[in-house]
């Protein structure tokens, strides 16, 4: 079965608009919870952020991942717009987004962007990872694209569940890493510290993976531990 990135896209809008609309309703200080994989972020920056790269991909304003002063504005026009406005802005522009990945017209990184963010927003509240089933497939795809990509000198064999893939040139030392679906996700889009990342199930040594294997580059602060179902 192949993976729909507009699918993905569209359910991860769905868990994000659910648990934002549940925090203004309940506890509507949360919004203001600082992300720690965002640094100067609050949880409302991370959601205007999103509705602002949707507006921005649907309105032809992107020409590649955008800057930080880009995804700056996008947050700074939105400061002291209520989430339910904000949310508002984005769930018309969800089915032309999903669409839009889904025929390869918007670029995969549109998706990332969301599955990567939403983690963010857990790892912030505390909440639990949402069902592998509405992302694993999505974060295999991407994560796996990274590792096959990877010209780093030997070969690193990552096993992710039932699923292998395999990167590196191929003339150095071998390393394989076995490791869980999300904490990979996490950990490529550099959500997980170097020391973290070092503390993976590793045969083999590490070391020339580690930095490679990170599509933002490295952090040394470590992210928080995901609570798992």
């Amino acid at each position: 079965m192949p993976v729909l990135l507009g699918d993905a896209y569209r359910d991860a809008h769905a868990r994000v608009d659910a648990r934002m609309r549940s925090l203004a309703a309940l506890d509507p200080d949360a919004l203001g919870t600082a992300v720690p994989a965002c640094p100067g972020w609050t949880v409302h920056s991370v959601v205007s952020h999103l509705a602002g790269i949707a507006a921005d991909a649907l309105g032809g304003r992107l020409s590649g991942p955008p800057d930080d002063e880009w995804t700056a504005g996008q947050v700074d026009a939105r400061l002291g717009v209520p989430v339910e406005d904000v949310l508002a802005e984005w769930a018309p522009l969800v089915d032309p987004m999903a669409t839009g990945l889904n025929d390869r017209r918007i670029p995969p990184p549109a998706c990332a962007d969301l599955l990567v963010h939403e983690g963010d927003l857990v790892e912030a509240l505390g909440d639990e990872v949402p069902p592998a089933a509405s992302w694993a497939g999505v974060a295999g795809l991407l994560c796996g694209g990274r590792v096959k990509g990877l010209e780093v000198p030997g070969t690193l064999t990552v096993r992710v569940g039932e699923k292998e893939v395999v990167g590196g040139t191929g003339d150095g030392p071998a390393a394989t890493l076995t490791i869980a679906p999300w904490e990979f996700l996490r950990g490529v889009f550099s959500r997980r510290s170097l020391d973290q990342m070092r503390d993976w199930d590793w045969d083999g040594d590490p070391e020339p993976w580690l930095a490679p294997l990170c599509v933002f580059g490295t952090r040394t602060d470590d992210g928080a531990p995901p609570r798992e179902h």
